[in-house]
Order: C-alpha cells, then sequence, then structure tokens
C-alpha cells in the first residue's frame, strides 16, 4: 500500500500506533502528538509550546511566483500560528535549510531576511538550526513558545452546545493560489486581485488573538485554519468527540473573494470550505460568552463571526451543512488540502 492510497491522516494514525500507548512516564510531557503544539512543563505555570511546519519546493511554494524574502517571511508566519492557535508567545525559533549546489547565495540571505523580517515584529529570537544538500529548496522550521499551561487550548474541548466562531474572512488565499498558478503577473491584477495574491504569500499569524482568547478563558477548543475549514473543523470534531452544524450563509466572505469567484463562475463558499490557508483561528466557545468575545477581537482590529455550533456525534454525518432550511452532510475528507492524496494535490497545487 501507497501513502496516496491513505492521504495525511491515515498516514499519521498508522504512525501514531507506532508510539507508546501511555506518557504517563514522561512526567513533564503535558501534551504529545495530535494537536497544534506539544506542550512540555518548565516549572509549575510555565509550559514551552513545540512546533514545526515545513516549506517544500514544488509542493508548497513555486519559484515563478515566489520570492526568497517573501517566502522566509510565509514560513515564519505559518510556522509561529501553531503557537498562536494555542494560545501562546512565539519566543524561540530554529530553521533547517535544504539547498541544492546550484541556489543561489542572495536567495538564503534573503530568505533569512525575510524570515526575520517577521521575527522582529514579535520578539521571536532566531537561536539555531542545519543546513544540507537537497534535491529541491526546503525550509523546516521549530517555533518555541511559552504558555501557562492552565490557559492553554487545545483541539480537544468542545462541548455540545459551543458555537463554532472564526477571525476574518476564508477563501481568500486560495483564490489567491489559483490566480498565482494561472500565471497572473501581480502588475496585471486591480487591487482586489491583489489582495487575494497577498492573502497567500503573506499570512498572518494570529497571536495577539489567540493569545487573548486564552488568556481570558473564553475559547474552549482552537487551532488555526492551514488545510481549509472543513478538513480543519473535522480535527476539532474528532479530537473533541463531537460533531458540528455549519450555516453556509454565514461564512465570512471578502468583497475581493466574491468579485473573484462571480468573475470565474466559482461558487466563492466552496473557497471558503476547502481552500485553506487562510491561518485564521477557527474556535469553539460557550453561548454566554460570544458577545465577550466578539469584543475582544475588535480591540486587535479583528473581525469574529459566529458560523455554527457544536452538537452530539452522530456516526452517519458528524458535520453537516445547514442552508435554506436543509441540512446535508459535509463530507471532510472531499475537501480541503490533504498531503498525499493525488486529487486534492493537482486541484490544489
Amino acid at each position: 500500500m501507497q501513502v496516496a492510497q491513505l492521504g495525511e491522516r491515515r498516514v499519521i494514525e498508522r504512525l501514531l500506533q507506532t508510539l507508546p500507548r501511555s506518557l504517563q512516564g514522561w512526567r513533564d510531557l503535558l501534551l504529545g502528538p495530535g494537536d497544534d503544539c506539544a506542550m512540555v512543563r518548565t516549572a509549575r505555570n510555565t509550559a514551552w509550546l513545540i512546533t514545526t511546519d515545513q516549506q517544500i519546493e514544488g509542493t508548497h511554494f513555486a519559484w515563478s511566483w515566489s520570492r526568497p524574502a517573501q517566502l522566509g517571511y510565509r514560513a515564519a508566519a505559518v510556522t509561529l500560528s501553531d503557537i498562536g492557535a494555542m494560545g501562546g508567545t512565539p519566543r524561540f525559533l530554529l530553521v533547517n535549510l535544504g539547498l541544492t549546489p546550484r541556489t543561489p547565495v542572495a536567495t538564503v540571505v534573503q530568505f533569512y531576511r525575510g524570515m526575520r523580517a517577521l521575527l522582529a515584529r514579535h520578539r521571536v529570537a532566531l537561536i539555531g538550526g542545519d543546513t544540507s544538500a537537497a534535491p529541491c529548496f526546503y525550509a523546516s522550521l521549530t517555533a518555541i513558545g511559552r504558555i501557562n499551561p492552565a490557559r492553554a487550548v487545545t483541539r480537544g474541548g468542545a462541548r455540545p452546545g459551543d458555537l463554532i466562531m472564526v477571525t476574518g474572512t476564508l477563501g481568500d488565499a486560495a483564490a489567491g493560489l489559483q490566480l498565482l498558478h494561472r500565471g497572473r503577473h501581480r502588475r496585471q491584477m486591480d487591487a482586489m486581485t491583489r489582495a487575494l495574491v497577498r492573502r497567500q504569500l503573506y499570512p498572518t499569524p494570529r497571536l495577539a488573538a489567540g493569545r487573548a482568547l486564552a488568556e481570558h478563558r473564553l475559547a474552549t477548543a482552537m487551532l488555526d485554519l492551514s488545510d481549509g475549514l472543513a478538513i480543519d473543523l473535522d480535527r476539532l470534531c474528532r479530537a473533541s468527540g463531537v460533531g458540528a452544524s455549519l450555516r453556509l450563509e454565514r461564512l465570512p466572505l471578502s468583497p475581493a473573494l466574491i468579485a473573484y469567484a462571480r468573475r470565474r463562475r466559482l461558487d466563492p463558499r466552496r473557497l471558503a470550505l476547502a481552500g485553506g490557508e487562510d491561518y485564521e483561528l477557527l474556535f469553539t466557545v460557550r453561548p454566554a460568552a460570544a458577545t465577550r468575545c466578539l469584543q475582544l477581537l475588535r480591540r486587535w482590529h479583528l473581525a469574529g463571526r459566529c458560523i455554527g455550533e457544536i452538537r452530539r456525534a452522530s456516526g452517519r454525518a458528524p458535520i453537516t451543512v445547514l442552508e435554506g432550511g436543509r441540512s446535508t452532510p459535509l463530507q471532510a475528507a472531499t475537501g480541503g488540502f490533504e498531503h498525499f492524496r493525488a486529487s486534492t494535490a493537482r486541484d490544489r497545487r
């Protein structure tokens, strides 16, 4: 059997089966595989959050539409996003680079300059890494953040009756990726189209918002939207042992996405559900805390939107979509990006 026959989620499930069934012997390990970060206790009220991410040429980016400084910025942003999705504060970063013999030195220098531009903004120190020869350019980043473990928000805290909320707008990055794949030069784009491309090339990690939701104990479960709302909500529901109902008309869509979809005769909600790489926060809150949550997000000049409700798990349809008074199952496996599956790789990459 090849990994393409299983897909990313089931491959990871197989790998987890090779690990010890219990982590009780590791007293300082508070959270292991399965969430946005691992969590390791360092003192009574302090823990490290540790996460890793990568950018691989031909899988995550193409040099035809990427610049080295932009790629460095993006690589750091998507890695730090995991720290924010648990409510932590990123502090340190390590970088492993794979370079071909023909990689220009200027490419490496500019990659680091772009990466450091984002790190300086969030007061994160670059503390080391490694370099190696490789058949293509790749960057593997490891971020370390700090958190009070009592405040950490995992994927597993959602309960029936919780409201499902997201920050910002969804689908913009997916539309931007389509534009890049079509070979549109940015000079030929109007302002709204350039905004979509920028959402793909320069994602914003919602660090302040994630930290505020955790410190005020508002979010009951949380993760960042990297692979699409359909897949990432499915992950949250599986971790929490719950189901969900989504209201399609409530998905937050930007004017730029609506205009782009109209020109291409696409359904913008499809891009919002399955697009991925928006790196907005998907989180759940108790109904009584919803108003306070929205007020808190506005302090950071960030919009929030309730898009559904957590319900009890159902074996037949763990996630349903409500539209026009009708309820239909959402097949998470058919929407969003999943590594190794040929269909999703072809559609998105």
